[in-house]
């Protein structure tokens, strides 16, 4: 059961998600449509600037519906459609998708047999891929591991990267201003485990982040076997 406490924390991050999303397109926007109201731009540059200009809109409306789908998880607006799914299972899933979708980028997964788990399958896909994805690229060999057991309490999973620095709220933040790279991973890496600790809340559960000088930065997810009632 989700605290006023988690839900707190999580409206606060929320707010500073926004206010730092928005800022980078919307100033590159505001730049440009300077820059074309005027007559001394060649036709070249004036492509450029348009581009410019519709990419960052399409980036600004890709964002508004990522963070209606994180404040629908908060408030619960969002119907949840659980299934029967295998943990350990879903996270080897993850692990290839993301091998074929950032080939630079690795996770080993160490998955013992649990009990299975009711949830949304889809949004505890996006919530592995969050936060496997956000670890394994934060270190500098681009590799996590990933450690999953459960029992009758429910899944505890640890993604854990050595040659990466800990991951703080403030060095999330910090990696917002660039275009995400590759182009299917457009979310920040803020709004990656905003949108992952939303998912893992939803479902009675939690994102924090970790770091120790022997394993490395990372974060541990926790999910009980089903979702408690709101």
């Amino acid at each position: 059961m989700r605290t006023p406490t988690n839900v707190f924390a999580l409206q606060a991050r929320f707010l500073a998600v926004i206010s730092h999303e928005l800022r980078t397109p919307l100033t590159t926007i505001a730049s440009f449509t300077e820059s074309l109201d005027t007559d001394d731009l060649a036709p070249a540059e004036r492509s450029v600037a348009l581009a410019a200009v519709r990419r960052n809109t399409e980036r600004m409306l890709a964002l508004v519906e990522d963070l209606m789908v994180v404040s629908r998880l908060q408030t619960g607006d969002l119907e949840l459609w659980p299934t029967t799914v295998d943990p350990a299972a879903l996270i080897g899933e993850v692990a290839e998708l993301l091998a074929s979708r950032e080939p630079y980028t690795a996770a080993t997964v160490h998955a013992q047999p649990g009990p299975p788990v009711s949830a949304d399958a889809p949004l505890l896909r996006d919530l592995f891929y969050a936060v496997v994805g956000t670890v394994a690229s934060g270190a500098a060999d681009r590799c996590a591991v990933v450690e999953a057991e459960g029992d009758d309490a429910g899944w505890r999973i640890t993604v854990t990267a050595r040659q990466a620095e800990q991951l703080t709220n403030e060095l999330l933040m910090a990696g917002m201003l660039a275009d995400p790279d590759p182009p299917h991973r457009r979310r920040s890496t803020a709004l990656w485990m905003l949108l992952a600790e939303a998912i893992a809340t939803r479902h009675g559960g939690s994102v924090t982040l970790t770091f120790d000088p022997e394993t490395g930065a990372g974060a541990e997810i926790r999910l009980p076997l089903s979702i408690p009632p709101d």
